[in-house]
């Protein structure tokens, strides 16, 4: 009992020493202004560190700004750079042309090395240059204004067919019906795809090249891919090629095709009204019914839907050179690339005679008469064969630093045709016709300024 009394009072002084102490820890107010004081250093420590991540951030910012201006006036001065020499090449192209005494001795590969060498700065070295190319290149580029690097590439595209030959226009119509309506005596607008193999042999009309290249191209994708197989194995071509056609063409002209009716049904269901004119763009195809990413990467590089006044021979891809010559046979084909592209002694089509050469002479495909009357066919379709590019795609970029700045240009050259469109006369005999013929070609043709008609930004 006593025990218990001697501990309840050892409590009680412990409590009031305590209760002492914590008076006297309330009465001091150091240890409160410690603890602001240190709240607040704490918070400026975190305000002076988000004031110093932000500025690091701005500054990042002002400096990739300034990065990409640098590497945006590098791609703008690569692109003037190209345009430069595109004019360069009009003026050599036109001066050679307009004197036969110097087309005869400068042959066209000779003047494409104005436009096709890769520009590129700071100029590289190789690793046997001598010294005086060295110096002379240091110099050059210690004395230029260019700050950053850059690569200006100039590429011939004037290798495929121009999707808007497909545009039907009645202000094309040569002669009027008995019923009041227009006709092309040369293209009537019939509408309907000849799907025979063999019909290219003798139709070389847009349609039915696209039908004829698409067809290829989509079966032998199909051999490959079981998954595209499946997706495209009842693919209606002549529905493609209509809807194109419709989307294009002059309402009033379009509405000759019996097809059109089916085509402006599926254009209601989207709802999408025709743009009735020429594709501006390769991204309108998109728009189109049926045209879709695959088809249309399946086509790209063997149509576009810009301005070529004809498509260069020596570009000439495997699916064209069928078009040309339909009888051609894969080892034929391969025959013909070795020949143009052999890397020791490549061959170089001057004009459609030298590949006439080729097909007549050398792999004796088909006789001249058959070769002759196959290119005025095109001719009469508005498709024509040559030898002197005027589409071109310049690649601009500029790099400076950490930034990248890439211009896409598609260049176009228009051709000034001084020669009219010759016809064969009925008393005419072959090498007549083939005398005025060539007398009416050789005239001189001339390049007019080169015009950028679209420009992409990556």
């Amino acid at each position: 009992m006593e025990i218990h009394q001697i501990d309840l009072q050892g409590q009680i002084r412990m409590l009031k020493v305590l209760k002492k102490d914590f008076r006297i820890l309330m009465k001091n107010e150091r240890g409160v202004a410690l603890m602001m004081i240190m709240t607040a250093i704490i918070l400026l420590m975190a305000i002076y560190g988000e004031f110093t991540f932000e500025s690091k951030i701005s500054r990042i910012k002002a400096t990739n700004v300034m990065d990409r201006s640098q590497a945006r006036l590098l791609a703008e001065s690569g692109l003037q750079l190209a345009m430069t020499r595109l004019k360069l090449y009009k003026e050599a192209f036109n001066k050679v042309e307009s004197d036969p005494g110097i087309k005869s001795q400068v042959p066209p590969q000779l003047l494409n090395q104005l436009w096709e060498v890769p520009f590129i700065f700071p100029i590289p070295l190789g690793a046997g240059a001598s010294q005086t190319v060295k110096d002379t290149v240091t110099k050059f580029t210690n004395d230029s204004l260019l700050e950053g690097s850059m690569r200006v590439t100039v590429s011939n595209i004037s290798n495929r067919m121009n999707l808007n030959l497909l545009r039907f226009d009645t202000s094309k119509a040569k002669s009027q019906g008995p019923d009041g309506s227009y006709e092309d005596e040369d293209n009537p607008n019939d509408g309907i795809i000849d799907t025979n193999p063999t019909a290219i042999q003798n139709n070389v009309s847009i349609d039915q090249t696209l039908y004829f290249l698409l067809k290829r191209l989509v079966d032998e994708k199909r051999e490959k891919d079981s998954a595209f197989d499946d997706r495209y194995s009842r693919i209606n071509y002549q529905e493609l090629v209509t809807n194109l056609k419709y989307f294009i063409s002059d309402y009033q002209s379009m509405m000759t095709d019996p097809l059109a009716g089916d085509a402006e049904s599926r254009f209601q269901k989207i709802p999408l009204t025709p743009k009735y004119g020429p594709l501006a763009s390769a991204s309108e195809l998109y728009a189109i019914p049926g045209w879709n990413d695959e088809l249309i990467e399946l086509i790209q590089n063997e149509f576009s839907i810009y301005p070529s006044a004809q498509i260069d021979l020596n570009k000439l891809t495997s699916n064209m050179l069928r078009i040309l010559v339909p009888r051609i046979d894969d080892e034929q084909i391969r025959s013909f690339f070795e020949y143009r592209d052999n890397p020791e002694a490549p061959k170089f089509f001057n004009s459609i005679n030298d590949f006439k050469k080729w097909v007549v002479d050398i792999e004796r495909i088909s006789d001249e008469t058959t070769f002759n009357d196959r290119i005025e066919k095109f001719t009469k379709a508005g498709i024509s064969f040559g030898t002197n590019p005027n589409l071109f795609k310049v690649i601009s970029e500029g790099l400076y630093n950490r930034s990248t700045y890439t211009l896409v240009a598609l260049v176009y050259m228009p051709k000034q045709e001084n020669a009219t469109k010759v016809q064969r006369n009925p008393n005419e005999t072959e090498a007549e016709y083939q005398k005025r013929l060539t007398a009416e070609t050789n005239k001189a043709t001339q390049l007019l300024e080169p015009r950028i008609i679209e420009l992409q930004i990556n």
